[in-house]
């Protein structure tokens, strides 16, 4: 009887909901973790409260909302239709050519430098990135099958799927009502980049987030995010599982940093050619 209750919510109405049952479910799933397991260091605990995180914070509010402003959220979140294979092809392959400028832009952010009055905020954003990298690192040292399969559960499979959901699902959707749809995709990318709170990736995170918001956009289907935004973290995983302590692995990581920032450029013409096939797949596909 409650289903689609606030359907006539506005846009404001919408947000003010969505974040309340966001900071809602966030304190249950604080309290969950806190009364589970405590306090702890241990890595594979850390692992399931970030898997616990995330299905309180990102994965439920959505489902939640939904239920309440739509008479078919499955469609409203655009799950119902499911993109083509040469759609997925050219998305995958997109997520691996931009990949140098990604890093570029990770240079790039990396030299910002804040004025002397803002010394101390400037440590503060050291510090969480420092404290960020050293978890990330932790959370990618794995040493069997097991582990692996774990780690691409927490690392790849829920935030793909919970992160899109949240911020292309039900986000871009609210804003797109009311505004340009590419207002809407680059107000969401910059809220998904915050929500990482590091601000030295912030602008490279913005920039992949503005790219699934328009793989939303360009095939009407929110899986196609989903598979790009998994296919872009399992990558990290499987790397680093498979290519510890390599060289060229390191290498292909830094590619388009410091004085490889012309593959980062070139990256990126490669990276609006194959946007540009994307789109006139599209087309193609309308008619």
């Amino acid at each position: 009887m409650l289903k689609n209750t606030f359907a006539n919510l506005g846009i404001f109405g919408k947000l003010l909901m969505l974040f309340f049952v966001f900071f809602l479910f966030s304190i249950i799933g604080l309290s969950v973790i806190t009364v589970a397991f405590g306090n702890t260091n241990d890595i594979q605990i850390l692992k399931i409260n970030q898997l616990i995180l995330s299905v309180f914070t990102l994965l439920l509010p959505p489902i939640v909302c939904g239920y309440f402003w739509y008479k078919n959220p499955w469609q409203a979140y655009s799950l119902h239709k499911f993109p083509s294979g040469k759609m997925i092809f050219l998305s995958i392959l997109l997520i691996f050519s931009i990949s140098p400028f990604i890093n570029l832009l990770v240079h790039i952010n990396e030299q910002m430098v804040l004025p002397d009055f803002l010394s101390s905020l400037e440590e503060q954003f050291i510090a969480m990135e420092k404290q960020a990298l050293e978890l990330t690192e932790r959370m990618l040292d794995v040493n069997t099958f097991g582990g692996l399969i774990f780690t691409l559960l927490v690392m790849a499979v829920m935030p793909a799927v919970s992160e899109e959901l949240f911020c292309r699902g039900a986000l871009q959707n609210i804003f797109a009502e009311k505004i340009n749809k590419h207002i809407a995709v680059w107000i969401v990318a910059i809220i998904f980049s915050l929500i990482h709170l590091q601000m030295y990736g912030f602008l490279p995170r913005m920039v992949l987030g503005a790219l699934l918001g328009y793989l939303l956009v360009w095939s009407g289907s929110l899986w196609l995010p989903i598979i790009v935004h998994f296919v872009n973290n399992a990558t990290v995983v499987l790397a680093s599982y498979f290519g510890k302590e390599s060289a060229t692995m390191e290498a292909i990581e830094n590619i388009g940093k410091a004085e490889t920032w012309g593959y980062g450029i070139v990256s990126a013409v490669v990276s609006g050619v194959i946007i540009w096939w994307i789109l006139r797949t599209k087309s193609r596909e309308t008619l």
